[in-house]
Order: C-alpha cells, then sequence, then structure tokens
C-alpha cells in the first residue's frame, strides 16, 4: 500500500474543476509516486491553483507525475432508421495535437501568447504523453455486451446519478451487437429520469441517455486500465469508484465460475487524518508552507511502501511529517480506503487447476490483463473522499 496512486477526473460535473485539488494534495502526503491523467482543464486547473513555477517544482520533486493523451476516447453514436448504433471510440483532430493543447493552456492562464509558448516550452518535457491502447475500446465493447454486468452497472449508475429514484430493481437494460453498432434496449424514461437530474445538473453539462450511461462505463474502463498497467492504486469519482468496484467483483466472481457476487473489499479507517483537503479546497492554505510539508515528507514515505494498512503506523508517519506545520493546526478527519481482499479467489483457482483456468475463460482482453495483474501482486485499493459521518450512518 502507498506505492503509487493514480487520479482521474473526480468531479465529472464541472467542467473547470475537474480534479478535487485538496484530494491530490493529500495523496501527495500519503503515496511515494503521485500520477494525475490530465486534459486541458486538469493542466488548466493545476496551473491555476498551484502557479506555474509550484507545478514544475511538483513533478521535478517527483511529487506528481502528469500523464496526456493527445487523443479521446468516447461513445459515439449514429441513428438509423430511429435505431441508435452505439461503438466506443478512439479519435483526434489535427487542431488538438499535444503540442497544441499545451501552447493553448499556458497562453490562457498566462494571457499572453507570447509568455504562453515559453511557458508551455518549459512544462511539455515534463509531461509523460501516453496512448489509449486499443484494449480499452475493446474491454468496453465485450463489458457493454455481457448482460449480466451491463444490466447490473445500468442500475449503478442510474442510483448514482440520479438520488432517490425508485424502483432501480426493475431497471432493464440490455443490449445487442449488429453490423451497424451495438444497439440498447431499456425501460427506462430518460425524460423523466432528466427532469430529476437536470435538478442538479445543468443540462449544458449532459443529459441522461443510453450513449451517456455507456460513457461512464468506458471511463471506468480506461481508468482501470492506466491503474493496473501502473501497478497503482486509484482515486476517481464517486461512481467511476463504484462501477470499477463492480467491475473487479464481477470479474472475479467470472474467475471463480461463482453466481454470487461478492464484495472484495474492505473498509480502511484512518481516524487522525487532517482536514487537509477541505482546507485546500476552500484556499485558506499558504502554498509556499503547503510545499514545504510535501517535500518533507519524501524522507518517511519509506515508512507506508509496501506495509498493509495499519492504523498506528500511519498515525506516527503523518505525526512525524506534519508536526510543527500548517496541517498540525488544522481540525481532525477521517480518512477511507477501500482495500482489495480478492487475491485469495484467485490463488484459489490457480491452485486447482492453475494459469489455464484463467485463460479458459470467456473474459475480455482487459479484463484479462486485469486479472493477470492482480495475480502479479497488483491491487486495486482505492483511495475515497467521502463524508465519513454519512458512511457511518449508512452502515458501510
Amino acid at each position: 500500500m502507498f506505492e503509487a496512486i493514480t487520479i482521474s477526473i473526480q468531479n465529472k460535473n464541472e467542467l473547470t474543476e475537474p480534479i478535487d485539488i485538496g484530494s491530490l494534495v493529500e495523496c501527495m502526503l500519503f503515496y511515494n509516486k503521485v500520477s494525475v491523467v490530465a486534459n486541458q482543464a486538469i493542466l488548466k486547473q493545476l496551473i491555476n491553483y498551484f502557479g506555474f513555477d509550484r507545478l514544475i517544482e511538483l513533478i521535478e520533486e517527483e511529487l506528481l507525475e502528469l500523464l496526456y493523451t493527445d487523443t479521446f476516447v468516447g461513445i459515439i453514436t449514429n441513428t438509423q432508421n430511429n435505431t441508435q448504433f452505439h461503438d466506443a471510440a478512439e479519435y483526434s483532430s489535427p487542431n488538438h495535437t499535444f503540442f497544441d493543447q499545451i501552447n493553448r493552456v499556458c497562453t490562457e492562464v498566462s494571457g499572453k501568447s507570447g509568455k504562453g509558448r515559453r511557458l508551455a516550452n518549459r512544462i511539455r518535457d515534463r509531461i509523460h504523453l501516453t496512448k489509449n491502447d486499443t484494449i480499452i475500446l475493446e474491454g468496453t465493447r465485450e463489458s457493454i455486451l455481457d448482460q449480466d454486468y451491463v444490466g447490473n452497472a445500468a442500475k449503478e449508475i442510474i442510483k448514482e446519478l440520479v438520488p432517490g429514484v425508485e424502483n432501480i430493481s426493475e431497471i432493464k437494460f440490455n443490449t445487442f451487437k449488429e453490423s451497424e453498432g451495438i444497439v440498447v434496449e431499456t425501460n427506462l424514461n430518460f425524460t423523466v429520469l432528466n427532469e430529476l437530474y437536470h435538478k442538479r445538473v445543468s443540462p449544458k453539462h449532459s443529459s441522461l441517455s443510453n450513449a451517456y450511461i455507456l460513457a461512464h462505463l468506458l471511463d471506468a474502463e480506461r481508468e482501470l486500465y492506466f491503474s493496473s498497467s501502473r501497478l497503482s492504486e486509484l482515486s476517481s469519482s464517486t461512481l467511476s469508484s463504484k462501477i470499477i468496484g463492480h467491475k473487479i467483483n464481477y470479474i472475479l466472481a467470472r474467475s471463480n465460475k461463482s453466481k454470487e457476487l461478492l464484495s472484495n473489499f474492505n473498509s480502511f479507517f484512518f481516524n487522525n487524518n487532517k482536514a487537509l483537503r477541505e482546507e485546500v479546497n476552500a484556499k485558506r492554505i499558504d502554498l509556499d508552507e503547503l510545499m514545504k510539508v510535501l517535500k518533507n515528507s519524501g524522507k518517511f514515505k519509506k515508512w507506508l511502501v509496501g506495509i498493509a494498512p495499519d492504523e498506528d503506523l500511519l498515525k506516527k508517519y503523518y505525526q512525524e511529517v506534519t508536526k510543527k506545520t500548517i496541517v498540525d493546526k488544522l481540525p481532525g478527519k477521517s480518512t477511507r480506503w477501500l482495500i482489495f481482499t480478492g487475491l485469495g479467489i484467485l490463488s484459489d483457482v490457480i491452485a486447482t487447476g492453475g494459469l489455464a483456468t484463467i485463460g479458459g475463460l470467456t473474459l475480455s482482453a482487459l479484463d484479462t490483463f486485469i486479472v493477470d495483474k492482480i495475480i502479479s501482486g497488483w491491487k486495486p485499493n482505492q483511495y475515497i473522499e467521502e463524508e465519513i459521518k454519512n458512511l457511518i450512518k449508512l452502515g458501510l
């Protein structure tokens, strides 16, 4: 635990603040390596919050790594004879190359084209350009066409996006493949659902549809790929976290040839944390003092790397790193992780049938990739930022 974490979009309803900066800061305090899968909005948000020089310093001090893709993935929809055909696709634009995107962000932040170009030249080589592997699209298609998985995942999405909606168990969300693409059959009334959804989310941002549900599944597959390929823990949106947890539970149930979907995650609470995230997000933290705390944490992170969840050790680490700093004076709070406990299931499968047993399952290429990573020791733990009091009330 605490070796590495990969952060993806956490605020899916926010166009200008797609990640939780306070959560990012807490991760930089706990984890040996923190990677952010960035886009233009995230890069702009980071520069606006930390300032250009501090962001460069975070990268050079290896407190933060920025990953960037100059291609996009999404759900495309074509309508023929009143039937919608969907597919997962990757696309790019000659006007949205990595070079152009970085220049555009830096120019917008600085307000001057010349200065923007100079800033872009400084940061460009410090950002890791990576790709959206084709396995993400292939895995998404197979997941969408897996009836046992997609139906339950759609229910989870509606339950999260439209709180209080009734008769979740009666939702039908089935898919089938035709030559033109994937067709969805559902009993969801999107007119009614959007009336409720748009009370929380502006119609300018998004509206519920079959494609929007599928897009959330694609996001979760992409986030799983980036985390598993980097053998890191995850921090993403609340909805993606739930989809990812559901996905891993489903994969392990399939691997064990079980019809019962069990949870392979336990909650771990650290009750001696400080309200750093909240103060950072409220912009009540002196950033120069914060930088000192983050840089000082590197001396002690070896205490945590590779250990099992241990609240006493975590408490000692946190006290050592934050004593006599601005963090030490902050109010206390509890923080929650979802700790993966499912390796035993795969170990039992391998013990009785070997790796050939896993290979013989009808898993997608991405699911097989994930299983292989888990067998190799990857633990898809999740760093959760939720209101702990509400979790306790819900018995989670």
